[in-house]
This record gives structure tokens, sequence and C-alpha cells, in this order.
């Protein structure tokens, strides 16, 4: 139905007139029309019934009927226009309008019962008529304390954690009709995460949202935005550095991605020729969006049902582990700071039983910084293999001078407080510059680092912030069968 015209035509009558109600539905039924809603709605003098009929657009159509709306794509306009009000308080004030309007029709009703001049089958009608809408004046009330009780309150403290929201140009990306879809794509993303990093997101929300302009789609974290691009149906996406020989004209869309910092260019599907690469269809890239952001907020993603569930796994295998480490010598927040910290870092958690062998056996590292540093060591020919291009690593490092400003920022002075770092913006912007710089020249993806170990972690967390997807590693960890590579200095 969303690939078809449709044409859609507004009816009102009264609410008393159940008659002329009963004479619009089948009159339009005849007609060809389906009710699409039916809509109660205060005017100033009464209550009517908003009837909204809908039918396929006929290629002649010469009716005339009037407030006929046209929609090629999603009924949402309609639904939010005649949407009812959500706010409790809202809902408190029209549940009390009706009440008072349904007091008065019981009013005229009673009125004329009190006739002399009714026949027995006017009485008989109007009290079948009286004892309906006492029944609904009952329901109002009933309706009216289930709003006003402070028990439905507690259902409104609650919150999705990841949400996805669409302007209403992409909308049509979420339809099930569509084998691209983005329900898929979003299963797809967990599978991809769950069999890379052993770590499973949560069920992603989809909303529409009027605060975006044309073709955006953002991505909050606990109500927070996060992320936000522009995305075009019909269109497939490149980075320049897969277009080689192609120019982008007028058709074409370029933009900065913000996942890479590389230009992206949309081009139309009509002129992609059939010998390129693949490129991103608007689904798939909003789906690389969610994975890209579920990585590097996964730290606010992640929370202890999910600490509990590695927990669980771990107690089928060994529960001596769990024993033996939970709570004595690692307690469930450091826990949850190690595993955040590798999967942030991708470093996969998914033999989550020989993760915790490995925190077994240090354990009594004075801090969780020294703790997560031993078990990447654990783990540094996995980290190695999973970097390395076809057998090889090509790594970035800082010169002795730019080591010598970097250990400046967290080792200050005797006199300063130790537990504040104090970082020179214009150091970090300068460091960032030189290797975005690199990234180009080079047509890096993933630029990597290498630094000493004690550095490694707190350069990771700072320069995470101004170089998309750099990895930062620890000398120490550059071992293994590839072939490490110095490429460049900084």
């Amino acid at each position: 139905m969303y690939n078809k015209k449709m044409q859609y035509v507004i009816k009102s009558v009264p609410t008393e007139d159940k008659q002329a109600l009963e004479d619009l539905l089948n009159n339009m039924s005849d007609a060809g029309w389906d009710l699409y809603t039916l809509h109660e709605i205060e005017t100033e003098s009464s209550v009517d019934f908003n009837c909204i009929f809908m039918r396929e657009k006929q290629e002649e159509d010469s009716t005339d009927l009037d407030d006929i709306v046209n929609v090629t794509s999603f009924k949402y306009r309609m639904e939010k226009m005649l949407a009812a009000p959500t706010s409790p308080y809202e809902s408190c004030k029209e549940i009390q309008l009706k009440i008072a309007n349904q007091k008065d029709r019981i009013k005229k009703i009673k009125s004329q019962l009190e006739s002399d001049n009714l026949s027995g089958d006017d009485k008989n009608r109007l009290n079948n008529q009286m004892s309906d809408e006492l029944k609904n004046l009952d329901s109002l009330k009933q309706a009216l304390v289930n709003e006003i009780s402070p028990d439905t309150m507690y259902s409104n403290i609650k919150e999705e954690k990841f949400t996805v929201n669409l302007s209403e140009e992409i909308l049509d990306l979420v339809s099930m009709e569509d084998a691209d879809n983005l329900l898929a794509q979003t299963v797809k993303v967990r599978q991809n995460l769950t069999d890379k990093l052993g770590y499973v997101i949560p069920h992603i929300h989809f909303h529409n949202s009027d605060d975006l302009n044309q073709n955006e789609f953002s991505i909050k974290i606990h109500d927070i935005e996060v992320f936000r691009a522009i995305v075009m149906p019909g269109y497939r996406a490149y980075y320049k550095e897969e277009l080689k020989g192609y120019k982008p004209d007028e058709f074409d869309l370029v933009i900065e991605d913000p996942i890479t910092g590389h230009k992206l260019a949309w081009i139309p599907e009509s002129r992609v020729k059939d010998f390129w690469v693949k490129g991103m269809s608007a689904v798939e890239y909003i789906g690389k969006a969610i994975e890209y952001i579920s990585i590097k907020e996964v730290s606010d993603i992640m929370d202890y049902n999910d600490i509990n569930k590695f927990v669980e796994i771990v107690m089928e295998n060994n529960s001596f582990l769990v024993d033996n480490i939970i709570p004595d010598f690692i307690t469930a927040s450091d826990l949850k700071y190690l595993l955040t910290c590798l999967i942030r870092e991708r470093v996969s958690v998914k033999n989550i039983v020989y993760l915790f062998e490995k925190i077994n056996d240090y354990a009594n590292e004075p801090t969780k910084e020294d703790l997560l540093d031993k078990v990447r060591l654990a783990f540094s020919k996995h980290i190695v293999k999973d970097l390395a291009q076809e057998g090889e690593l090509k790594v970035i490092e800082f010169t002795d001078d730019t080591l010598e400003m970097v250990d400046g920022f967290f080792h200050q002075n005797d006199s300063e407080d130790e537990s504040v770092i104090r970082i020179d913006a214009n150091d970090v912007n300068k460091i960032a510059d030189k290797i975005n710089k690199l990234v180009k020249s080079k047509k890096l993806i993933r630029p990597i680092l290498a630094v000493p170990m004690e550095l490694r972690h707190m350069v990771f967390v700072i320069l995470s912030e101004f170089v998309p997807n750099i990895t930062v590693l620890a000398n120490e960890e550059l071992v293994g069968d590839d072939d490490i590579k110095f490429i460049a200095t900084i």
C-alpha cells in the first residue's frame, strides 16, 4: 500500500445522530471507500465524528467529494495530524470535557422525557438512549479515575536506550515490504558485532522526527543525540578513493562522512556502472552508522544486565573463575570497565572464559588500568592478527619530542594535583591534524599508532575524539607472525 497513490476524504457527522453515521458509512462503502479512521472532535457548538475514508486513486477520478488528500508514500502525516493527546494532563482535560458534554446530553434527554406529548414509542426510544448515555458516562468516569491515578505514572519511568530517528522522506526505509530494510539491517549488524566482538547490542527503536532536515537521520543513546547524517534513497554511496577516474557532477551529492572523515559521494543508481564496486545503499549506510555508534558509545550502551550474562556464561563453563574473582579481586563495575574498554577498541571478548582466566591470572594488579594492559598483552597476537592486512601491519609512531610532550600531559609537576590531567588543546590539535593529513595522503581507512604501554590507553581516549577510527597499540603488543611496517613518524 505504501507504494500506491491513495486518496483520502474527510467527512463529519454529529455524534448524537447515529443514523447519519450509519448512512455515511454505508454510502461511502458502496462508493468504494474504506474507513481509514474515525476520530471524535470538539467544535464550538457540538461534538462530531470526523471520518476519514481512503481508496486507491483512480486514473480518471470524477468524484465531487471534497477535502481529498493525496499521499504517495507514508500515511504518517495524516496519522500525526489526528493523533490523540499523549500527555496525561491533556488526556485528563479531554476526559473532563467529554464528561461535561455527556452530562449535557443526558440533561437534554431527561428534559425530553419530561414532556407530556411523548408517544409510547418515543418514550421507549428516549429511555434506551438515556441508558446508553448513562453507560457512556460511567465509562468516562472510570477512564478519569484511571487517568488521575498515580500508578499510571510509573509506566512513564522508562527510557529507550538506543533509538534511530528518521526524517519523513526516509521513513520508507523501515518498511518490511522491501527486502532492503532497516529492521533486517539491524539484525545483520547485531549478528556481525556478536560474531566479531562477542558484543550483543540492545533492541533498536525507530522513530520519525520533525527536528531533522530532509533525508537526515540521527542516533540517540539514552535520549542524547550522538550522530547525525544524510542518506539518499535511490542512490549508492562511494568513498572518493573507490571512484577512480570518476568526477562527481551536479547529479551527485558529496559530503564528509562523519564516520571516517573521508569524502562520501551519493550517486543516483541509474548512473552507477556495473563494473564499479558495490557501494552502500541508504539502509546499509545507516547500518554502518549503527555499528560505529554501538562501538563508540559502548560504555553507555552496555549495562549490568549484559555483564551478568557474561558472568553466567563463565559460570556454566568454569564456576571457579567467577567464585575466585568476583567480588574479592574485581567488582562488577571493574568488569564492566574492562569489557567496555576492550570492545571500544574493537578487541573481541567473545572468548569470555579465556578472558576470565587472564583476569584471574592478573587479578592482583593494583589498578583496573594495569589489569587492562595485562589482559591486552595476553590478547596481543589476536589483536595484531585482526588488524593486519595481507600479512602486513602498517604502523605510525611518535618522535621522541612528541612522546616527551605527550608524556608531559600525564605527569604533572610535583606541586600539582596528580589526579588532575591538564592537556593543552593546541598541542592535541597539532598532533591530530598531522595524523589526519597522513591518513589522507596514505589513504588509510584505520590508522594504527604505536606508543609505550603506560601511555597507550590515555592516548587513545584523547585522540579518538579527533581522529576517526584510530587504533592505538602498545609497543609491547606488536608481536605475532605478521610483518610490522612503520610507515611514518609524527
